[in-house]
């Protein structure tokens, strides 16, 4: 895992956007330079949690990257194997720190 900081008192976000990842490593970048890019039209806070569900693909080295370019906006939780798209999702909602959810699928 990386940074599952679960202590809501550091960060103030208004959104948390919770993505099961599940061989995606084509779409993450894409899907994050969208997330932020409506953020920033709405001038709204707001954090990734991305929840890399055990795939055969790259996504999760994609993630890591994603995650040293923008360390205060993503959280990427790594399971250690696949336990399908709705555990990935619960998972994923254990480490909110917003006020409002926003779950999505990672293939844009």
């Amino acid at each position: 895992m990386i940074n599952p900081d679960n202590d809501k008192s550091q960060i103030s976000v208004e959104c948390s956007v919770v993505v099961p990842v599940y061989n995606s490593e084509l779409s993450l970048e894409e899907l994050f330079t969208r997330i932020r890019s409506v953020f920033a039209e709405m001038n709204r806070t707001f954090e990734v949690i991305f929840v890399e569900d055990a795939g055969k693909d790259n996504s999760w080295k994609v993630l890591e990257s994603l995650k040293r370019q923008y360390p205060s906006l993503i959280t990427a939780i790594k399971l250690t194997k696949n336990f399908g798209l709705h555990n990935a999702i619960f998972c994923g909602l254990q480490f909110l720190k917003g006020k409002y959810v926003v779950t999505i699928d990672d293939d844009l």
